[in-house]
C-alpha cells in the first residue's frame, strides 16, 4: 500500500488530525451574516500545519454554491491575479460574458456595465464585486506565507479600501509569527494590526498515537511512544509514520532515529535556527535537555538576567519554539531539538 504518511509541505495527507477548533472558529465567522472580522492569519512553525489548514477552510467554502475561493500567490501583481481568478471561475464566468463587462485583462476580453471606461485593476474589481455582492455571493481570498514586501503591502491597502466600501471579502493568510508582525506593525496597515491571528499549537498526543495504531499497527503502549517522541510537532508526526511504515518492526532503531533527525535538521531546523537572533540562539543553546527548565537556571546558564530573559523568552514562544509546561519553566515544543543544538553549543 502508498505510504499514507507525507513529508512534503503544505500538502493534506490521509491521515490528517483536523484542528476543529480553529477551522470552525474561522469557518463560522465568515459565514456570519454580519462578520465581526473579515480577515484571519494563521501563524505557526514551519511544518505546524498552517497551508493544510487554510487548504481545509478554503475546501469548504469550494463546496458552498455562494462561495468563490481564489488564491492570486503572494508575489507579483496579487489584484490582478484576484480579478482573473475571479472572472476564470466557474460559479461567476458566465455573470462576465453577457455584455455586463467590457474589458482587455490578462488576454480575456469582457464587458463592465455601464460606458466609464475601466484604467486601472482597482476600479475593475470593485465592478466585479458589485455584481457578486449583488447576487448575494461572498468572495474568500487565501495568501500563503505572507512577508513584508511591497507588493503584500499594496494589496493589503487595495484590500483594506475593499471592505471599507461593504464589499463581501473575507481574507485568509498564514505566515511565519516575525513575518507576519513586520506586516503588521507597518504603519500604512494598521487595520491589520487588529486582525485576529491563530497560532497553531501542538497536535494532540492522544489523537497521534490514535493514527499511530490504525496506520502502523501497533500496540496502545508502542503508539503512545512514539507519540510522545513527537512532542505533537504536526511535521515530526508525519516523518516518524513516514520511516516506520516500510519498518517490519515498527521499532525506533538507530537508523530511523538518525533519519528522523536529518529530516528534522534539513527541513525544520536549520532555517529555524538561522534565523533566530543571536541572544535567542544562546537562549536555546543553554538549556539542559529537551525536558522543563527553570528560568532561572536558564538565566544562570546564558549568562543573561532573568528580567531580560523574560522578554526573549516570550518571544521565543510566539515564534513556536518554547512553551511553559508550568510557572517559572520553560521547555523545548519541538522533538529532539536540543540533540540537535548539540553541534551549535
Amino acid at each position: 500500500m502508498t505510504n499514507p504518511f507525507v513529508t512534503t509541505f503544505g500538502i493534506e495527507p490521509q491521515n490528517y488530525i483536523r484542528r476543529n477548533e480553529e477551522s470552525e472558529k474561522i469557518i463560522s465567522e465568515f459565514s456570519s451574516e454580519s462578520p465581526s472580522n473579515y480577515v484571519y492569519i494563521i501563524t505557526g512553525l514551519r511544518g505546524s500545519g498552517k497551508t493544510v489548514l487554510m487548504s481545509a477552510i478554503a475546501n469548504h467554502f469550494m463546496d458552498e454554491k455562494d462561495w468563490i475561493v481564489v488564491d492570486p500567490g503572494p508575489k507579483d501583481n496579487i489584484l490582478e491575479n484576484v480579478a482573473s481568478e475571479i472572472f476564470e471561475t466557474g460559479k461567476m464566468k458566465h455573470l462576465f460574458l453577457k455584455g455586463e463587462f467590457s474589458f482587455s485583462f490578462h488576454g480575456l476580453t469582457f464587458s463592465i456595465e455601464g460606458n466609464e471606461p475601466v484604467s486601472s485593476v482597482n476600479t475593475l474589481l470593485k465592478k466585479m464585486l458589485q455584481i457578486i455582492k449583488k447576487r448575494g455571493k461572498r468572495v474568500l481570498i487565501t495568501i500563503d506565507e505572507v512577508d513584508n514586501s511591497p507588493q503584500m503591502k499594496h494589496f493589503i491597502q487595495a484590500y483594506q479600501s475593499l471592505i471599507r466600501l461593504g464589499y463581501p471579502v473575507m481574507l485568509l493568510m498564514t505566515g511565519l509569527y516575525a513575518n507576519v508582525s513586520k506586516l503588521q506593525e507597518d504603519k500604512s496597515l494598521t487595520f491589520l494590526y487588529r486582525a485576529p491571528k491563530i497560532r497553531l499549537e501542538s497536535l494532540n498526543i492522544a489523537a497521534i498515537a490514535s493514527s499511530y495504531r490504525e496506520y502502523l499497527g501497533v500496540a496502545f503502549e508502542q503508539s503512545v511512544s512514539l507519540a510522545q517522541m513527537t512532542k505533537g510537532y504536526a511535521y515530526a508526526y508525519q516523518v516518524l509514520g513516514y520511516l516506520l511504515y516500510p519498518s517490519t518492526s515498527k521499532e525506533v532503531d538507530e537508523k530511523i532515529l538518525r533519519e528522523y533527525d536529518q529530516y528534522l535538521a534539513d527541513y525544520v531546523y536549520d532555517k529555524l535556527y538561522s534565523e533566530l537572533s543571536q541572544t535567542e540562539q544562546i537562549i536555546v543553546c543553554a538549556f539542559e535537555g529537551n525536558g522543563p527548565m527553570k528560568l532561572a537556571n536558564l538565566s544562570e546558564k546564558s549568562g543573561i538576567e532573568v528580567k531580560k530573559l523574560s522578554v526573549y523568552r516570550d518571544r521565543l514562544i510566539k515564534k513556536g519554539v518554547l512553551f511553559s509546561p508550568a510557572y517559572g519553566f520553560m521547555e523545548f515544543t519541538l522533538p529532539r531539538f536540543y540533540e540537535y543544538l548539540a553541534i551549535k553549543r
